[in-house]
């Protein structure tokens, strides 16, 4: 057997350099294999990333490969997405022709951070409405680092509430614990694809912020066309 040249105080001083790492205690067998790690961070980070991170450090500096269930993640309590974080807010749609096709990008905005949604299909002005929603989904994933958590079910555009029109978004969110249903609505004032995208941050705004993140979003800059700014509704 090959002599092991660290000790787990090593290993965990590593650990403890991740970002996001406040606690790390790794425990070890008697041949020198770790059994545990167990990790006390932020409770901003996505503990998949963590996890991958924790895979990245071991191999790079002890030329260890560790199996990921090996790994515990444990985040501070407080400190979550869901305590106090900002919103995203509507900033703007754009549409653009490629034939018959329709090509539609959602602009939302987080603390001076764009994020940006597309979603593509038929230009009928029935299909369009239905596309803004998809795509304002798209960018609420972007912004929080999901994948393919939200699906479109059902939009009404023709609702009304007091004789003021209504848009009514339907959309179902899927984890890893089951399926939630999620109901958003906006009045149309003047636009009805503003109105639609705002529906659609009212069905998930306040509870997309529970969710755990699949990666780590994105802080790249995203260009937006000359008059397009953040909206405060």
């Amino acid at each position: 057997m090959a002599e092991r040249r660290w000790s787990t105080s090593q290993v965990e001083q590593v650990l403890r350099e991740l970002r996001g790492v406040c606690g790390a205690r790794v425990v070890a067998d008697e041949t020198g294999l770790i059994q545990e790690v167990h990790l006390l961070v932020e409770g901003d980070r996505n503990p998949k990333q963590v996890v991958r991170d924790v895979e990245s450090a071991l191999m790079a500096h002890f030329g260890i490969h560790i199996d990921h269930r090996k790994v515990s993640v444990a985040q501070k309590s407080g400190a979550s997405r869901a305590a106090g974080a900002p919103r995203l807010r509507w900033v703007d749609v754009q549409i653009s022709h490629e034939g018959t096709r329709a090509v539609v990008s959602a602009y939302l905005e987080r603390n001076g951070q764009i994020y940006r949604g597309t979603a593509s299909g038929v230009r009928a002005s029935t299909q369009l409405p239905r596309l803004v929603a998809l795509a304002t989904l798209r960018a609420v994933e972007a912004a929080h680092g999901l994948q393919e958590r939200f699906g479109l079910e059902e939009i009404a555009t023709n609702w009304t509430l007091g004789g003021y029109p209504l848009v009514a978004v339907l959309v179902s969110a899927v984890r890893d614990q089951g399926e939630d249903l999620l109901l958003g609505s906006a009045l149309v004032r003047n636009d009805l694809y503003r109105a639609v995208g705002l529906a659609t941050l009212d069905a998930v705004n306040r509870r997309v912020q529970a969710f755990p993140s699949d990666y780590e979003p994105s802080n790249e800059a995203v260009a937006l066309v000359e008059g397009l700014t953040p909206n405060n509704a």
